[in-house]
């Protein structure tokens, strides 16, 4: 861990060379004035607004003091509580109701990272195909479900993570909270939160990653692309998923709540130019469920304080943490225990400054840190399958620095450009043994006990530069360009830095049909906390490569339905070699079963076509959509269907919200996903089949919610129930394999079967004040 020090020097001092703000502009007040009043103050200065009467009437006033911006920036914030906008024609900025149809919106950027201070419309206009927005304002040209979905829809927990689930093309088992995007692994989706990309940001990560660390309640709109994103987000595969915390339009709001997963406190506010939010949980699942299965208790805390430096600065200071003690028992008896614990820490910090250097160049620069820590030991101790104990010690330190750009000289063009450089150590101290009996002891070809010892300690850096170019060719046609590179330091590969050209473009038929085509190549290292030691690999492997064409076209129909088609097709290279469970992927110990293999493709392919539409109208909402995929790995000249390809997919629910009654439901039913099965040879012994040439049966889950809100003196009262798998369908997980005798006392194969999650009621309750 030697010279971290110096490095971490070095990145603050960039960021405090970034803090050089431009020079404070005069200040000045907007809430509490007409809204009419504020517009007519920028046309005097010659800027071209216009608005009906109708609209904007006299009684109008602003809210609340919106963020520093340009007069575009300010007058799209202080319409939005009105469900009004901006939309602009010929030069020319007209105050309409927002629509489904709005696609040059401040809302809709294309970047999370920068949406506080970009200036022009044109920048805002989503050019990358595969990307759907989940935000409080419905974003234009997108399969979009709003916050107030996000927080009703009867998911496990009430995390924002799990719902982009309810996505086309992402393929879940429903138990963990992370899903595959278009047949992509799931380490390939990048977190990212306020502008920082996030580090293993779940709860139980060493069984399934059931929760997410990030609370809905603190969430103001979620982001997802599954594909074809632009080349400022780097070094991931498959899909990114975007967040912003909530900003308060009250000077104090506060909420409790309890509920079968957990308790939580949040509190947000504002005052002048400064703002904060606090939130804190802690799951309740040690309380709820039998102590003889285990004691899995965890908590996160999440932290925001803004300051607006200037007018044209902001300033925001960040903090999550989440801290797991996890305890679990899958096998009580004490001639079968098999249990595991777990303790894990995770700090992350960082800084955000906004600057807006002039009307026509922003920059946004993030510095953070990241602390994080995993303990696991496991013991097994079933005399007629496995004996072995594992401990499973993980550090990782971390420093990041890194800086977009935007500068939009005309409406018709932007150019962004930006780098990051990070600095890792890591140690790894691992040790396994294992002893097989009965149906183990049986393998072929396998060892009847095994023992595995790993001490690793990387460390290094990496470092990536972009720039892209957009232009708007006519009123109709749009072109993105860019081109991104990486480089990592702590792999000792030689050579491995990568180029990633990227190309969107965007031709709009009319105000309500939309075609964009995306192509590009993606790249994404082995991070520096991701080495396989646990299978006794030491080394890092070079960065996967996947080439994206995704062609898309969206309607609108006269009724306000959303139509949207989307066809891709992904070739993915230098892939890397996984290890997976043939056929228990739920063991506490999986890298010790014997079912364990390793498996390293030449190459892979994921393609697939999505149908979806969509529509919100007043107090109710529905979604619906189809996918088709085929998601296969090239092994010795043979395509192997990937352990989570499911050919049909259908997603669909419904949301309605009264001022008092809430009611969602969300269904998802899927092909099955492939497994294997297991053969018992002549000499005794018990080989698998051909790998994923079988397929389970296919899944089916309908999950329900209903919820009243009560009055009080004091704030208000949400009581909500929800049941996930409310028919209690029993979809195939697992494959449960053992020796019995067969009708002639002679060793037969007997095949049991496991299942993903029951039945799943909770119930809950919510003061807000």
């Amino acid at each position: 861990m030697a010279n971290s020090s110096q490095r971490s020097a070095l990145l603050v001092l960039l960021f405090l060379s970034a803090v050089a703000w431009p020079a404070e502009g005069p200040s000045v007040s907007f809430a509490g004035r007409s809204v009419a009043d504020v517009i007519d103050e920028f046309r005097d200065d010659g800027f071209s607004f216009a608005y009906s009467t109708s609209l904007v009437s006299d009684d109008l006033v602003v809210r609340s003091e919106p963020d520093p911006g340009s007069p575009l920036q300010v007058v799209t914030q202080i319409l939005r509580p009105y469900g009004l906008t901006i939309r602009t024609d010929s030069g020319v900025h007209l105050v309409v109701r927002r629509t489904d149809a709005d696609t040059l919106t401040d809302d809709d950027s294309a970047s999370a990272d920068s949406e506080r201070t970009q200036t022009r419309p044109m920048e805002n206009l989503i050019v990358s195909a595969s990307r759907y927005a989940i935000s409080r304002d419905i974003a234009a040209s997108t399969f979009s479900i709003d916050q107030r979905t996000i927080q009703s829809m009867p998911d496990v927990g009430e995390d924002p993570i799990r719902v982009t689930q309810r996505l086309p093309g992402a393929a879940a088992s429903g138990a963990s909270a992370i899903a595959h995007f278009r047949g992509g692994e799931t380490g390939e989706i990048g977190i990212m939160l306020n502008g920082q990309w996030l580090f293993d940001p779940f709860h139980m990560r060493d069984y399934q990653s059931i929760f997410s660390a990030i609370d809905a309640r603190a969430i103001e709109g979620v982001e997802v692309y599954t594909g074809g994103f632009p080349v400022r987000y780097g070094d991931r595969m498959s899909g990114l998923v975007l967040m912003d915390s909530i900003e308060s339009e009250k000077s104090r709001h506060s909420e409790i709540g309890l509920s079968v997963f957990n308790t939580s406190v949040l509190t947000a506010g504002r005052r002048g130019g400064k703002s904060w939010l606090l939130s804190a949980r802690r799951g309740n699942l040690d309380i709820v469920i039998d102590p003889k299965f285990g004691q899995p208790s965890y908590f996160d805390v999440f932290g925001e304080f803004a300051v607006e430096l200037t007018p044209r600065t902001r300033l925001s200071m960040n903090a999550l943490y989440a801290d797991d003690a996890i305890d679990l028992v899958l096998e009580t008896e004490p001639a079968e225990r098999d249990q595991i614990s777990s303790q894990t820490r995770n700090a992350q910090f960082w800084l955000r400054l906004d600057s807006q250097w002039s009307d026509t160049l922003t920059s946004t620069t993030v510095l953070s840190s990241v602390n994080y820590s995993n303990r696991r030991n496991g013991l097994a101790n079933d005399q007629e399958k496995m004996v072995a104990t594992v401990m499973d010690n993980r550090e990782v330190q971390q420093v990041r620095f890194r800086q977009d750009w935007l500068w939009s000289p005309t409406d018709d063009h932007s150019t962004q450009w930006g780098l990051g450089i990070s600095n890792g150590e890591a140690s790894y101290v691992y040790s396994g043994v294992a002893e097989y009996f009965g149906l183990q002891a049986l393998y072929e070809s396998r060892a009847l006990d095994i023992t595995r010892s790993v001490v690793a300690a990387p460390q290094g850096g990496s470092y990536a530069f972009y720039i892209s170019d957009r232009w708007r060719l006519t009123q109709k046609a749009t072109v993105e360009w860019g081109l991104r590179w990486d480089d990592q330091t702590y792999t000792d590969l030689s050579s491995d830095s990568q180029l990633s050209p990227r190309l969107n473009y965007l031709y709009r038929l009319g105000e309500k049909t939309e075609l964009r085509a995306s192509v590009g190549r993606y790249f994404q290292s082995q991070p520096i906390q991701s080495l396989q030691v646990e299978d006794g690999v030491t080394n890092y492997w070079p960065a996967q490569r996947a080439d994206h064409i995704i062609l898309g076209a969206r309607h609108l129909l006269s009724n306000d339905t959303a139509l949207r088609l989307e066809i891709f097709h992904k070739d993915i290279g230098k892939v890397r070699p996984r290890f997976e469970n043939l056929f228990d992927p739920l063991g506490l110990m999986p890298e010790l079963q014997q079912d364990r293999v390793r498996i390293a493709p030449s190459s892979a392919q994921a393609r697939g076509v999505e149908l979806s539409a969509d529509r919100k109208r007043g107090d109710f909402a529905w979604w619906a959509s189809y996918t088709w995929s085929k998601v296969t790995d090239e092994v010795d000249a043979v395509d192997v269907a990937r352990s989570w390809d499911q050919r049909h997919s259908l997603q669909g629910g419904i949301d309605w919200q009264s001022e008092r009654w809430g009611f969602s439901a969300a269904a998802s039913v899927h092909s099955g996903w492939p497994a294997t099965n297991l053969m018992l040879t002549d000499t005794g012994f018990v080989v698998p089949g051909p790998r994923n040439a079988a397929r389970h049966g296919s899944f089916g889950s309908l999950d329900l919610r209903l919820s009243r809100k009560f009055g009080l003196r004091r704030g208000s009262l949400l009581a909500f129930i929800e049941v996930s798998n409310v028919t209690n369908r029993r979809n195939e997980c697992c494959l449960d394999w053992d020796i019995a005798d067969g009708p002639a006392g002679e060793d037969v194969l007997e095949r049991g079967q496991d299942y993903w999650m029951p039945i799943l009621p909770a119930i809950g309750v919510l003061w807000e004040f």
